[in-house]
């Protein structure tokens, strides 16, 4: 529910979603939000070789997608190693703000439909993107089975840090079933727009699943909404309490469920999977350029 603030609307383009990502001319405030951000995430790790931390936030359009692309930009710039994994299944949009095709994504390798990993590198060094792939029928499903478990482990094999955009927590149950997959979530909340009770109840639910919440990205702290970057300019890290509620809200599926195995992209070794080599070719993929 909001206080009559205008909600983020997801990017519907390319070039819209663009407009939105970090990059050496966005505003001096953005880039140190997120520089901030980022310094805490790297002291929250718990020791991992290959700390995995997912995005998410209590209902749609808080701006989590955004937050989640510019916070694997921002600890890409430091010269790690960054995948950035589109987790939302049900509405993915990854894929429009760095230009690649959604095919062999996520969800057709843990529904085992395909063999290939497909990891795309980007025009920001350091920086690579595993899609969601084709809608599914069962997101939550697919995000409890071993399969999940066998991805995470093979891209911790390649990689310095995970960055997995997820759905809203107060909307569908994806979110909360990775709890003890990852290191921990990085919560985003609108100034302004989310109701105390919608974060209370979605951080209880994080905890109900002995889920690590790591922080806050509280956007539009000032209520300045008239560039680009308006809901991000402020964007700080903090920490609420906790109470619960539950919003209603209702989504869509798709029922077509179809699935291409075509395309190549990145080489890093072979995962452990039962029954299944997973073979991935690493090369850079010319559609991410404009």
């Amino acid at each position: 529910m909001a206080f009559g603030k205008k909600v983020l609307r997801t990017p519907r383009t390319q070039n819209e979603a663009k407009t939105r990502m970090l990059s050496a001319s966005s505003p001096f405030a953005v880039r140190e939000a997120y520089n901030g951000i980022r310094a805490k995430l790297l002291f929250t790790g718990r020791g991992e070789k290959c700390p995995v931390f997912a995005v998410t936030s209590a209902m749609m359009h808080d701006g989590k997608t955004t937050n989640a692309v510019n916070l694997a930009i921002s600890i890409a710039s430091t010269a790690k190693r960054v995948l950035l994994i589109d987790g939302d299944m049900r509405k993915p949009t990854v894929h429009r703000y760095f230009g690649v095709e959604n095919k062999n994504g996520l969800s057709e390798i843990l529904a085992g439909l395909t063999n290939e990993v497909k990891i795309r590198k980007t025009e920001t060094e350091n920086l690579h993107v595993l899609t969601s792939g084709q809608i599914p029928p069962n997101p939550a499903e697919l995000f409890a089975s071993p399969q999940m478990d066998n991805l995470l482990d093979y891209v911790k094999q390649y990689f310095d840090y995970v960055i997995i955009d997820t759905p809203p927590v107060n909307v569908v149950s994806d979110a909360v079933i990775l709890a003890e997959k990852i290191t921990g979530y990085v919560f985003v909340a609108q100034s302004g727009k989310n109701h105390f009770y919608e974060l209370s109840y979605a951080l209880d639910t994080i905890q109900q699943m002995n889920g690590n919440v790591v922080g806050f990205v509280l956007n539009d702290v000032n209520g300045k909404s008239s560039t680009h970057y308006g809901n991000y300019r402020s964007s700080r890290y903090a920490y609420y309490g906790k109470s619960y509620y539950r919003s209603g809200y209702s989504h869509g599926y798709y029922s077509n469920y179809y699935y291409s195995s075509s395309g190549t992209d990145s080489k890093a070794g072979t995962p452990a999977k039962k029954n299944t080599e997973q073979k991935t070719e690493q090369k850079e993929d010319t559609s991410a350029k404009e």
